[in-house]
């Protein structure tokens, strides 16, 4: 038997830093439509626990400025980035509520463990729905 001393944490870390229910959208893959890759996505309730960390002020990677909005999240479950040998990954996570609501993009996955992991998220545009925010970035699309 071994032991879990991600459990025996727990309390201390919740007395600092309280979990936050979310979504994540599990990526699935895409549709291709006349050349126009749509992303799909499952959706999968989470508690999760989301700590700011310090990055330079503005990132440039992949043709994108990121601001510092970084943050790591601590789930139950195992999350992905990007997967290209199974052409999914990229899965979004949606706080509804609290001072972290917003969408996040899961730009790197840390740590896998056997019932949790931590991965990096980086701070997305405004949407109420997971279409939404689909349709707003679709095909690439730069929004103001």
């Amino acid at each position: 038997m071994s032991l879990n001393l991600h459990a025996v944490v727990r309390g201390a870390i919740e007395s600092v830093n309280t979990d936050v229910d979310g979504t994540v959208y599990v990526s699935t893959g895409n549709t291709n439509v006349r050349g126009i890759l749509t992303p799909t996505f499952t959706a999968v309730t989470a508690r999760l626990q989301m700590q700011a960390q310090k990055h330079t002020p503005i990132d440039h990677s992949n043709n994108l400025q990121y601001s510092n909005a970084f943050l790591t999240v601590y789930a139950y479950g195992n999350f992905s980035d990007i997967e290209r040998r199974t052409g999914q990954g990229g899965d979004l996570v949606y706080v509804p509520a609290g001072p972290r609501a917003g969408w996040y993009l899961n730009t790197q996955t840390l740590e896998w463990w056997d019932d949790w992991c931590v991965f990096e998220v980086t701070e997305q545009l405004n949407a109420v729905t997971v279409a939404q925010y689909i349709a707003q970035t679709r095909n690439g699309a730069n929004i103001p």
